[in-house]
Parts: C-alpha cells; structure tokens; sequence
C-alpha cells in the first residue's frame, strides 16, 4: 500500500510509514494543540517531495501560511522558494472583507465554489496532499446549510479528491458544532486527537491516532513537545 509520510518521523513509525494514499484524516482537538503545526509539517514535507499541495484557508492570512511554511522549510534544510509551488485557496480574506488571492475564493459561503477551485487543481495535478484549515471554519460561514446537507458535501470531496490520489487532513475544533461534528468524523478515513492537560503548572500535549483504516498503531496517548517549526514525539 501506498502511504504518505507525514514529516514527522517517529509518528510515521507507528502508522506504517505514513497515512494510506487518499485517505482522509480528522485532527481533531481544543485549539492550541498544534493541529496546525502538524498540519504545516505535512504540507512541507509534500513540498520537499516535489508532490502537489493544496492548503484551503479559512482561519489564518495567505501571508501566515507562508511564512510559517518557509520556517518550516529553512529549519529542514531546504530552500523557502518552495512554498512558491504551494496552491494556496484563500477563503479568509473574503471573511474579513478582504480583495482574494489568485487562488482565493470570492463566496466561500457556498462550497460548490471551494469544491470547483478544488476539482480544477486536482485533477491538473494529481497523487498530492490537501489540508483544510479549518472544518469548523467552513461550518461557520455556512449559516443555512444542514448537518446533513454539510455532511453530504464532504463525501463528495473526500470522494473526488481520494479519486485523484489526495491524501487529506481537515482541522476540527472539538469545543463547537458538536451536533455536525458526529457525522463528519464517522465518514473519515481516520482520526489523530491532539489534547493538552496541566501538570506543575505548565501544559503538556498528547496526539492519539483514534483510527486509521488498514493500518496498525497504537490507541494510547503519546506525549510530544512542540517547537516553532517541529513536533517531537517522547517515545
């Protein structure tokens, strides 16, 4: 089986070698629990590998991303240009009223915009990674649509991207839209929860993989420290 590292080192050895190609995956936590640092790393390890990447934003600026993107890179050794391959979908700078990027999106509120955009790059450029930044993001811009109608949406995406070779990670907060979040976790491929706890008086964090189909790995907290541009697993 084809699998996708995720550029981090240590958890690619307990699933595998990475996530099944065209998988999708939930990183799923409370913000502040490097959901997005881990996602960031998988992006850049994508860049590194020459693959397509496709980083849809609702959360952060365009400027953000690549800057975070490009200490990543640095920090591995590699050239900071290569953010300049990136397909960035800005669905950000129309939620604070904002002129969108080349690649943006002028009305995310309807998602057949984001899904068109979407199409049009995966299937120019297939066999890529794709994160979405964030699930709940998309859930608060779309006011009139339905936990069902959301869910059904997303089955298509997941469907159209795993067709052409994408594997995909999407950011869910745990703490809002508990009644969306039940279906939408049922139809991923797998889950990594991140969770924080207080001990002496100072955070510690924990990434679990709760599932991930056709692979083996363990279902207990491992505890990781997280850096600017790394997350290092205590194993």
């Amino acid at each position: 089986m084809d699998r996708v590292p995720t550029g981090i080192e240590e958890f690619d050895k307990l699933i595998e070698g990475g996530i099944p190609r065209g998988f999708s995956v939930a990183l799923f936590g409370v913000p502040g629990t490097y959901k997005s640092l881990f996602s960031r790393i998988f992006v850049a390890e994508g860049l590194i590998r020459g693959e397509p990447v496709i980083y849809v934003t609702y959360d952060r600026s365009p400027d953000m991303i690549r800057n975070a993107l490009k200490d990543i890179l640095v920090a591995r050794g590699k050239s900071s240009n290569l953010v300049e391959k990136l397909h960035l979908v800005d669905c950000w700078s129309w939620r604070v009223k904002r002129a969108t990027e080349e690649e943006g999106i002028s009305n995310p509120v309807d998602f057949q915009n984001v899904y068109r955009r979407l199409r049009e790059i995966a299937s120019s450029e297939r066999n890529g990674r794709l994160v979405l930044d964030s699930l709940t993001g998309v859930i608060s811009v779309s006011h009139g649509e339905t936990q069902r109608e959301i869910s059904e949406v997303f089955k298509v995406l997941k469907a159209m991207l795993r067709q052409n070779g994408y594997t995909q990670l999407y950011i869910l907060y745990s703490n809002v839209y508990r009644k969306i979040l039940g279906p939408l976790l049922y139809c991923m491929d797998g889950i990594f929860r991140f969770r924080r706890k207080i001990a002496d008086n100072k955070y510690k964090y924990y990434i679990s993989v709760d599932r991930l189909f056709l692979t083996e790995h363990p279902s207990e907290l491992i505890e990781f420290i997280p850096s600017k541009n790394n997350i290092k697993l205590l194993i």
